[in-house]
């Protein structure tokens, strides 16, 4: 059962992720009971274990997910989970979908569209690249992979949606500046973020691993392109060169990230339309969060900044062509 469903007096068999979990004292007798907070993707409730909760405190840790079984109570106008069951699944039980927000775009529409992209590129050494990258495995973690944790499209699907919206944007920029290496830029936007697919780990909640913290994205996506790049006999020096320094300067600034700032035009293109892409993406999703009738939103910690809503019919989301066929 999902919270969103949830009712007084529904019994309750589903798995959560704990995202907080305390021991408190009973007022009337020794001992502790145990409080979590149970999420799912479509809202939070508190559990409760009165009996042996110690015990099972011990077994389960903050960003597990937990089987539930146990009855929808009302404490102080609120909505509480009873727990008579709470144990650990087994590996396969569930889904990452099931505890995170995944595009609104679909995955095998988007992979087809990426693909159709790399298809599109004349010049056979970046196709040949791109082709060493892009293999089934590798596709299949790239369409799971978000964009960041938190900053831009961190969902399921995120990094995919990203990187299409990126290529969109620099295929309008080549075409409007004919000095423009296209397949140049249009390879480089493909590959940017591709170091993102080992920095996040996608479970229960997003989470940044080892070499993501140690390394990050930005070398982790070099060194990927440098290697597949050694691969291909004759691959032209400077074109390779080209590429990596892409990859290292997309960040656009030392401050942000960068080793280096964006040095030749390429670069420069693109960082500025996956930075036009991230900053869109943040503005969308705060002014979509917006309470209905608000003419301004809620401080955004990420912009350092409230954002003005006003009339709200002005915000209501476009029906996409593709998916609307048909109706």
């Amino acid at each position: 059962m999902q919270i969103k469903d949830m009712t007084e007096g529904a019994l309750v068999r589903g798995h959560y992720l704990i995202t907080r979990k305390e021991l408190i004292p009973f007022s009337s007798k020794p001992g502790r009971f145990l409080l979590m907070h149970l999420a799912d993707k479509t809202g939070e409730i508190r559990g409760i274990v009165w009996e042996q909760g110690e015990e099972l405190a011990a077994q389960i840790a903050t960003g597990d997910v937990v089987e539930v079984e146990g009855r929808v109570t009302v404490y102080r106008d609120t909505l509480q989970v009873v727990c008579r069951s709470v144990m650990k699944p087994l590996p396969g039980e569930y889904s990452p979908e099931d505890f995170l927000p995944s595009s609104k775009r679909s995955r095998e529409l988007m992979l087809a569209e990426l693909e159709e992209v790399i298809g599109e590129i004349a010049d056979e050494d970046c196709r040949s690249l791109l082709e060493a990258i892009f293999v089934p495995d590798f596709l299949k973690a790239f369409s799971w992979a978000p964009a960041a944790r938190s900053m831009h499209q961190a969902y399921i699907g995120g990094l995919l949606e990203h990187t299409l919206n990126v290529v969109r944007l620099c295929e309008r920029v080549a075409a409007l500046y004919p000095e423009v290496d296209r397949d140049l830029l249009i390879t480089g936007a493909l590959l940017h973020d591709i170091g993102k697919v080992q920095e996040y780990e996608v479970r229960a909640g997003i989470e940044i691993t080892d070499i993501g913290r140690l390394v990050g994205h930005l070398v982790i996506g070099h060194d990927i392109v440098a290697e597949a790049i050694a691969g291909i006999r004759g691959f032209p020096e400077e074109k390779a060169l080209r590429l990596r320094h892409m990859l290292l300067s997309h960040h656009g600034q030392l401050e942000w990230g960068s080793p280096k700032e964006p040095q030749t035009l390429e670069a420069c293109i693109l960082h500025h339309c996956d930075n036009l892409d991230s900053e869109v993406s943040k503005f969308a999703e705060i002014l979509a969060a917006a309470g209905r009738g608000e003419r301004w939103t809620p401080y955004d910690s990420r912009l350092g900044r409230s954002l003005f809503a006003g009339d709200e019919e002005l915000f209501e989301p476009a029906v996409d062509a593709a998916s609307s066929e048909g109706n």
